[in-house]
This record gives C-alpha cells, sequence and structure tokens, in this order.
C-alpha cells in the first residue's frame, strides 16, 4: 500500500465521516486535491473505506465489519465463488502497511504489558502452566472439541483423559500442548520461518492427518472450506512460492501484534498445509508476543462465531475488519488474565531458606533490642552463627532488604506486633512506621 493511502486510512479511523478537504487538510497538506481524489477512489475501489453522501456532503468511513456482516447475510451456495488473490499479500508492504492501525496497536501493547516488571525472556515460561491450559482448551473448542476448561486442565497436568470424550478430542488437546511448550522452550531461537511453522504444525497434527507423511509438509492437493464459496489455491508449486512469500514478509515485521494478525490472517487464507491450518496460525500468531514479553492470545474468550466470520470475509473478500475487530476484543479480554503472574519467586533467595532461622533472629534483634539496623552487630552476629565468607555478604543484604521491607502486615512472620516497629530507626535515620 502506497505511504499517501496509509496516511488517508489511518486519518480517517480516527476520524470516520471525514470528507475530501478535510482528509486532505490533515493527512496530505503536501498532496494535491486531485491526488487525495485518486488515493479516495483506489482505497473505495479495493475495498478499503466506504462513501456516503454526495457533492460537499460526501464522507468516507472505514469498510469495517459491517461490509463483512452484511455480505455474510448471503447463504454461501449463493454467494459468487471466489478464489486466492495473490495481490492480496502482494500489495501488503511489511511496516508501511498495517492491518492494524496504530490506535489499535497503541492499545495492545498496553493491554499487554504485565502489571509487574518482568525479567527480559522470562515471561513466557512464569505464565506456561496457564497457557497451556487456556489455549489448548481454547484452540481446540474452535474446532469443536466438547472438553470443557477442568477436563483439558485434568488431561494436561495429568494425562487424564474424559469418559465419554473421543480418543481423537484428547490426542488434539495434547497436541496443542507439545507446541505451545516447543514454542515456550525454544522461545530465544525459535523465528517465524518456514522450519518452525511447519514444526508446530508437525506437532498439532501429530496422529490427526490421513496420510501421517504430511504432518509438517506443505499441502500438494486441492482443499476445500467448510460453508464458504472461497477455493484456495490447487497447484502445491505456488503453494509452496506463497508460503514463502508469507514467511518473508511475516518475518519483516516489527511491531509484535501486527506480526502476530498477519500470520492469523494469512495461513488460513493461503491453506498453507492439507489441514490444521488454523490451529498453527493459533498458535504462531503468539512466538511475536512472547518475545516481546506480551501477554499471550490465549483465545480463552473469543467469539468462535465472530472467529469464523472475520475469516469468511477474509476468504471472499480480503477484508480484514470483522477479523481485526474480533482479535482486538479478544485480546483486551484475554490479556487481563494474563498481565499479572504468580507472586511467588521460581527460584528463592538462599537467604530466605538456608539462613531463615537466622534472618528472623537478626530482623527481631534489629527492632526489640538496636531499634534500628545496625550492620555491624549483625555481621558479629553472622560470623558467630559460622556463616560462611562466602555467604555472609548475601545474607547481610538480605537481612537489609527485609528489614526496610518491614510494616504492619508483614511483622508477623518475625513474631513482631505492629506496634513495636513505632520509631525504628534504620542505620540511625528515623524511620515512621509507613517508611521502614
Amino acid at each position: 500500500m502506497k505511504p499517501l493511502d496509509q496516511s488517508v486510512l489511518e486519518y480517517v479511523a480516527a476520524y470516520p465521516g471525514a470528507g475530501k478537504e478535510d482528509i486532505r487538510r490533515n493527512a496530505a497538506p503536501a498532496s494535491s486535491p486531485s491526488t487525495i481524489w485518486r488515493s479516495l477512489k483506489r482505497l473505495v475501489d479495493e475495498g478499503h473505506l466506504e462513501v456516503s453522501g454526495r457533492g460537499r456532503a460526501t464522507a468516507y468511513s472505514l469498510a469495517g465489519a459491517g461490509v463483512v456482516r452484511n455480505h455474510l447475510k448471503t447463504p454461501y451456495n449463493r454467494r459468487l465463488p471466489t478464489v486466492y488473490r495473490k495481490d492480496f499479500i502482494d500489495r501488503y508492504v511489511p511496516n508501511r502497511s498495517f492491518y492494524l492501525y496504530e490506535n489499535d496497536r497503541r492499545i495492545l501493547h498496553e493491554a499487554g504489558k504485565p502489571v509487574m516488571p518482568v525479567q527480559a525472556g522470562t515471561y513466557a515460561q512464569r505464565i506456561l502452566e496457564r497457557l497451556l491450559i487456556d489455549l489448548s482448551w481454547a484452540s481446540s473448542r474452535m474446532e469443536g472439541n466438547t472438553y470443557n476448561i477442568l477436563e483439558t486442565e485434568q488431561l494436561v497436568r495429568f494425562g487424564q483423559e474424559a469418559s465419554g470424550k473421543t480418543r481423537k478430542e484428547a490426542v488434539m488437546i495434547l497436541n496443542h500442548k507439545k507446541a505451545i511448550e516447543y514454542v515456550v522452550g525454544h522461545l530465544a531461537g525459535i523465528a517465524i520461518n518456514r522450519l518452525d511453522l511447519c514444526s508446530i504444525h508437525a506437532l498439532l497434527s501429530d496422529g490427526l492427518l490421513i496420510d501421517p507423511v504430511m504432518s509438517g509438509r506443505l499441502r500438494r492437493m486441492p482443499v476445500g472450506i467448510f460453508h464458504s464459496s472461497y477455493s484456495p489455491l490447487d497447484d502445491p508449486i505456488t503453494v509452496e512460492a506463497e508460503f514463502n512469500i508469507l514467511v518473508e514478509k511475516a518475518a519483516m515485521i516489527d511491531d509484535p501484534f501486527e506480526q502476530s494478525f498477519f500470520l492469523l490472517v494469512h495461513i488460513p487464507y493461503l491453506q498453507a498445509f492439507d489441514d490444521i491450518n488454523k490451529r498453527t496460525s493459533r498458535i504462531a500468531s503468539n512466538i511475536p508476543l512472547l518475545k516481546a514479553d506480551l501477554a499471550p492470545m490465549s483465545f480463552h474468550t473469543m467469539d468462535d462465531a465472530a472467529y469464523l466470520d472475520g475469516l469468511t470475509g477474509i476468504y471472499e473478500l480480503n477484508n480484514v475488519s470483522l477479523f481485526r475487530e474480533t482479535y482486538i476484543d479478544a485480546y483486551l479480554a484475554s490479556s487481563a488474565n494474563y498481565r499479572t503472574f504468580r507472586a511467588e519467586v521460581e527460584s528463592p533467595d538462599k537467604s530466605a531458606l538456608v539462613y531463615r532461622d537466622f534472618v528472623h533472629e537478626a530482623i527481631r534483634r534489629s527492632v526489640l533490642e538496636w531499634r534500628g539496623l545496625r550492620k555491624d552487630l549483625i555481621r558479629a552476629m553472622a560470623i558467630e552463627a559460622g556463616i560462611p565468607e562466602a555467604d555472609l555478604n548475601q545474607v547481610l543484604d538480605y537481612v537489609d532488604r527485609e528489614f526496610r521491607g518491614l510494616h504492619e502486615g508483614n511483622a508477623i512472620r518475625y513474631r513482631l506486633r505492629a506496634e513495636e516497629l513505632a520509631g525504628i530507626r534504620v542505620d540511625n535515620v528515623s524511620s515512621t512506621t509507613d517508611s521502614v
């Protein structure tokens, strides 16, 4: 998409119903009226904008989800047949074209940031257990799997299959578990490339394809789309060529949400594999989010009908509007469950475990006897207690942090009463109960 067209789209997204002159003045003040007119006409012709009114009352709005919903009112067997359009991906220029508008991306980034600071690269491991259950259940549910989330948890955590369910349903969920573990376990080195996408498909499709050889391989046979007038490519050479373009463009996208959404759009649109394309796109779409230490898209809150309708809009109209709306709504709801995580540390400080009794006694004496933190006396205590020289400074630092963190709510840990904290001092500097 041309930079001018993108600027016009961004402005109309922020100011729906804007007129031509308003758009020219604010989105592209250096452009002539005729240049703006050609841009608007091009965007209308390509289905990006809708136009209403006449003359000076002419107004432009995004060709939004309503266009897709109106299209879907016609039964699929009465809609005009459509085929794969190569220009859909060809006109997308990474970091210049955007399916998610700037304001959308800003909102998503804000929603996806963890509430508590997290060491770079560790966030995915912290949330893995919850993600395994949520994403395995939700993605399987979207394929018609009848396991509920409690049954999924029993299966994922303990390998316990639910009674009255098919073996295929259990395998589908367990395959999701393996694929998610693969992504998180290899997060530092995983990328949006052919090998990793095929590996994800191989894990998700294990035992579920008619021809097991096609697990992790690109499609070689024609496929159809259930309840859609869309017919994907049927030439394996072209499928491979388009998949290479898909991977190359996806890998170039800088914004993690745009990259995530791009994968969700184009892997199903191409139907790169014999089956299990949507599942592959859902797992792959989490790679950029997790690598950026953002909350994942669990699909836990996804509206399944809107998801399928949005994909149909992509298949038949190349219109991402309804799919974008569904993605944003689901992510904002899903991310709230992952912005906070267990406060319990994964690897407690050695001082908190090995020297627990010493630390507690040092804190008690600091409050009750010395009425402040006397590092010289605590060091003498530590030497007398036989704490090795190699651990000494770490223990003293830990006592310092614990003392400075004392307050009414945690005094009980040291068998202290709240009133005993009043007026204590840290290195001869007076502290109130609130600030100690």
